[in-house]
């Protein structure tokens, strides 16, 4: 009698591998994709304010993948000139404002994000001189104010209701009013006439945040390697069968 061994033979142990590769192979189409984003950007050139606008943006093709957030970045610049003058009996101090006032807001009305570029600048007065001229000693002028006056913000939305109403299969186009309304002032103690002229522009960026649908097909890399792996074991099996033989 012979006695039978107490381990798998190679032939087993052959089997038990093209099965181990066969199911690494088959779970390949299944491993989680990466997230991905597509942003969409429109903009509002100087123009004085107060004003309100519509800009246009692609909404999110639902055929893509799943939502995970939508970012609204709003910048602004204000551009203008803020003039003020004395009328106090005594020196004074006055800080003077030039801004304005950047709102991006959903269709419904909604504020989505807000920004206010605002330019400040100090002067220091004599007393009255008598006339409202915003020169001499009793009164100034800004100037042209630019680029020293940006600001920027932004917004990240993760709720449903946005998602809902910033996709549709095949995407499409939605409309959000952007609104620039100076925002110029002064603070400081005493009587002080002011005059305020400002130019607002805004630029706008939306950016779809969101998890690809899953391709049933391996990553050429993976299957190329699985592949190589089952043809050398299979050449291997063969081998052993003609020295068999």
């Amino acid at each position: 009698m012979y006695a039978t061994s107490a381990f798998p033979s190679s032939e087993t142990n052959l089997k038990k591998t093209f099965a181990a590769l066969a199911l690494a192979a088959a779970l390949i189409p299944f491993a989680s994709a990466h997230a991905a984003v597509i942003s969409f950007s429109n903009d509002i050139a100087l123009k004085k304010t107060n004003w309100t606008n519509m800009l246009s943006f692609g909404m999110f093709d639902s055929s893509l993948g799943t939502l995970n957030s939508i970012k609204f970045d709003l910048s602004g610049l204000v551009q203008g000139i803020g003039k003020a003058e004395s009328d106090d009996e005594e020196a004074t101090t006055f800080n003077l404002n030039l801004g304005s006032l950047l709102k991006l807001s959903r269709p419904d009305g909604s504020a989505l994000v807000v920004t206010n570029p605002v330019f400040n600048q100090v002067f220091k007065f004599s007393a009255s001189d008598g006339d409202i001229d915003f020169a001499g000693t009793s009164g100034g002028s800004t100037g042209t104010v630019t680029a020293t006056a940006t600001a920027a913000d932004f917004f990240v939305s993760t709720s449903a209701s946005d998602f809902a109403l910033f996709s549709a299969l095949g995407g499409g186009q939605i409309g959000l009013a952007l609104k620039a309304t100076g925002a110029s002032g002064a603070t400081g103690s005493g009587n002080l006439s002011t005059i305020f002229q400002t130019w607002a522009a805004g630029s706008v960026k939306v950016t779809y945040d969101y998890t690809p649908v899953a391709v049933e097909v391996p990553e050429p890399a993976s299957l190329a390697t699985i592949l190589a792996g089952l043809g050398l074991m299979g050449a291997v099996r063969r081998r052993r069968a003609s020295n068999k033989a």
